[in-house]
């Protein structure tokens, strides 16, 4: 009798530690299911879709694809050509003082022209205000505040093509520019935190957008995207797929 509580008890206990460590992980877009199913619905679908040509990790990544066709006009505004995978946190999540966890993988197969590209960015759903953003010119990744003039740091080749790049982000959520931050990892490349107001409002519902927004031009750009994570703790965050990062691959995409 003894042994055999003893083995149930065990059994509790690792089951209780699986529950755990699986718990650290609260949202996963890896494109694993073979669609874009994981994401919620995009506002711009065109030019979306999966491949097996070139992934992160596992079987699958997102691809976008962005041409000049006036279909990735977003009503019809040629200051806003785009494709964009999109994922929200349920209400609340990102209400004042909250935290964020997030990180995702791209990859370019070629050089993007040096026109400023939008690679992702957190925007509230009430006031379709965006606080904070990545750019890509040319092979240079930036980090900005939205509603400033200059960007926050920039790497010259933090978008170099050829190679998986990975993106950390930790946000303290706040209307206080005191209190709300982002503080960023590039390719495991701590590049400090920021503090600044990210929050449009105390109960807004912040989402993020991950693809290409750009002004209306002839040129026909791809973006890989995978490892989308949300997680409770920053070391899950930066540990994880950490040794997938640089890594390369000759993707034929037609």
């Amino acid at each position: 009798m003894k042994k055999s509580l003893s083995c149930i008890c065990t059994a509790i206990a690792l089951f209780g530690l699986s529950n755990s460590s699986n718990a650290s992980i609260l949202w996963q877009g890896d494109f694993e299911t073979g669609d874009i199913s994981q994401w919620d619905t995009p506002i711009n679908p065109a030019g979306l879709s999966v491949t097996s040509e070139c992934v992160f990790d596992g079987k699958y990544a997102g691809k976008v694809r962005l041409t000049g066709d006036d279909s990735f006009l977003w009503k019809g505004n040629k200051f806003l050509n785009r494709s964009e995978f999109h994922h929200r946190r349920a209400a609340g999540n990102t209400h004042e003082g909250k935290e964020t966890f997030f990180a995702f993988s791209f990859y370019l197969p070629k050089k993007l022209s040096e026109h400023k590209h939008e690679l992702g960015y957190w925007e509230s759903d009430k006031s379709w205000q965006q606080m904070l953003r990545f750019n890509i010119a040319g092979s240079e990744l930036s980090f900005q505040e939205t509603a400033a003039t200059e960007v926050l740091w920039k790497l010259p080749e933090g978008a170099a093509p050829g190679q998986w790049h990975r993106i950390a982000l930790h946000i303290r959520w706040s209307t206080d520019p005191k209190r709300g931050s982002a503080e960023v990892w590039v390719n495991g490349q701590h590049m400090g935190k920021n503090q600044f107001k990210n929050l449009p409002a105390k109960d807004s519902l912040m989402f993020t957008q991950i693809g290409i927004l750009r002004t209306q031009e002839k040129t026909v750009e791809d973006i890989l995207v995978d490892g989308a994570m949300e997680t409770d703790n920053l070391t899950e965050l930066l540990e994880r797929d950490k040794h997938l990062v640089g890594k390369t691959c000759n993707p034929t995409i037609n």
